[in-house]
């Protein structure tokens, strides 16, 4: 009896031990903002040393697609940080004009490209078969304990988001599979 409570005890000593030396190990970032120039690493959790909102661990994600309609591109990219405390989402749409003009025999194309951020006021995550909808303000979102937990124990595998922006858009994306491992790491019972 004696003998197997130690090797139990030992067993987790050996688990801490473990995860101290991960948590010591995460590459650290500067800054919690997003951006279309920022040179982040993109899922995989980092510690994050904010002069602003101090330090905390996190993992980035990033999902771009295409749309298009009539003669107009618009390339859709979705980025977000994950945290214990907050989740914090920027949509950019990058439109693409281009329009064909014809100077002598040779067509020219003529094109003019803006970006825009939206303002994103309500979040949901399906994780599994469970839809979280979370309401938030200027692009950030609260974690609930409910949330964290289905973020650490989600399944290894692309976790569909919706964004709704101040207008009513609605902006369906996906979480890919790194990031959704990094979230055992994000959302350990330790950070809770």
């Amino acid at each position: 009896m004696l003998k197997q409570w130690l090797i139990g005890l030992g067993l987790l000593c050996g688990i801490y031990l473990v995860g101290s030396a991960t948590a010591a190990e995460l590459a650290t970032v500067d800054s919690a903002t997003l951006g279309t120039h920022r040179s982040l690493p993109w899922s995989e959790p980092v510690q994050i040393d904010d002069p602003f909102e101090g330090s905390f661990v996190g993992v980035f994600d990033r999902h771009s697609f295409n749309d298009r309609f009539l003669d107009t591109q618009a390339q859709i990219e979705v980025q977000s940080l994950w945290s214990r405390e907050f989740i914090r989402v920027l949509s950019i749409i990058r439109d693409r004009d281009c329009r064909s003009t014809s100077f002598n025999t040779s067509p020219q194309i003529s094109c003019s490209e803006f970006s825009n951020a939206r303002t994103i006021v309500q979040l949901f995550v399906k994780v599994d078969d469970a839809v979280f909808e979370v309401a938030g303000r200027n692009n950030t979102f609260p974690v609930s304990d409910e949330l964290a937990r289905a973020l650490q124990e989600a399944p290894e595998s692309i976790v569909d988001i919706r964004l709704v922006a101040e207008s009513g858009e609605a902006i369906d994306s996906e979480i890919g599979e790194g990031t959704v491992a990094a979230w055992r790491t994000v959302y350990t019972t330790e950070s809770r």
